[in-house]
C-alpha cells in the first residue's frame, strides 16, 4: 500500500474517524494483520476558521499546502483533507498540491451518480453551504441540488460549531437537525442526502433519514485506500 497523508484537525473528532476508517477498511479488505501506514499533519483549526471568517481564501490555501508539504516530508504518497469545508478552494490552489489528493466532493458526486439519486438534499457548515460547493457540482452533473433557506443554514451551522466539531453531540441538537431534514426532504421530495460535513455522522445515522445517507467521511474512506492500493 502506499504510505497515506491525512490534513487532520479540521476537525479534530473527524480526523479520528478518516484513522479509525481507513484502518478497519484495511482489515476488512486484507485481514488483521495488515495496518496500513498513515500520516496525519493535524492543523490549528482556529487559523483555518479564521481564514474562512476573513474569506483569506490565499491565506487558507497556503496552510493547506503547507501541511501537504509536510505530510510529503513524512513519506506520504497521496493524501486527502479530512474536511468538506476547505474544498470551497479547491480550484484556487489543487494545481500547486506536492502530491496528489483525493477530492471528497469529486468522490461524493460520483457516488451519487452512481446510486442514480436525482433530487439531494446537502446539510453542511455554514462555509459549505453559502459557497455553492456542493450545489455547483451536482448541478454540473445534472442533479438537482436542494439547499436549506439562509436562516436554516445558520441554525445547522450553529448545530455543528463548536460543539459537534469538537465530537460533543448533544441530543436536542440532533434532533434539531432531523427534524430539519425531514422537512426539506418532505417539502422537496428529496430521494438522497449528502452529509457535506465529517462531523454530521457523529449525530445523524442512516436509520434517523427517510431517504438514503450519503456519508461523505465514509465515501472518502473507501477512495483513499482504493488509491492505497492501486
Amino acid at each position: 500500500m502506499k504510505k497515506i497523508g491525512l490534513v487532520g484537525g479540521i476537525g479534530p473528532a473527524s480526523t479520528v474517524e478518516y484513522y479509525r476508517g481507513i484502518i478497519e477498511k484495511c482489515h476488512k479488505e486484507q485481514g488483521e494483520n495488515v495496518y496500513p501506514e498513515i500520516v496525519i499533519d493535524s492543523v490549528n483549526m482556529w487559523q483555518y476558521d479564521t481564514a474562512l471568517w476573513e474569506k483569506a481564501y490565499e491565506r487558507l490555501g497556503g496552510y493547506l499546502i503547507s501541511s501537504l508539504s509536510n505530510l510529503k516530508a513524512a513519506g506520504a504518497e497521496l493524501a486527502a483533507i479530512t474536511a468538506n469545508t476547505e474544498h470551497i478552494i479547491w480550484d484556487m490552489v489543487c494545481d500547486k498540491f506536492p502530491l496528489p489528493v483525493i477530492s471528497i466532493v469529486d468522490v461524493t458526486i460520483g457516488e451519487i451518480k452512481r446510486r442514480g439519486f436525482n433530487r439531494v438534499l446537502v446539510f453542511g457548515t455554514t462555509f459549505t453551504l453559502r459557497s455553492g460547493l456542493y450545489q455547483n457540482a451536482l448541478i454540473q452533473n445534472g442533479i438537482t441540488a436542494i439547499i436549506p433557506s439562509d436562516s436554516d443554514i445558520s441554525i445547522i451551522g450553529s448545530l455543528i460549531y463548536p460543539k459537534l466539531e469538537n465530537g460533543i453531540v448533544i441530543p436536542d441538537d440532533r434532533h434539531k437537525l432531523i427534524s430539519l431534514a425531514e422537512k426539506y426532504i418532505a417539502q422537496e421530495k428529496a430521494d438522497a442526502m449528502i452529509l457535506g460535513c465529517t462531523e454530521l455522522p457523529l449525530a445523524i445515522k442512516p436509520s434517523d433519514i427517510s431517504v438514503p445517507i450519503l456519508n461523505t467521511t465514509k465515501i472518502h474512506i473507501k477512495e483513499i485506500y482504493q488509491n492505497a492500493i492501486a
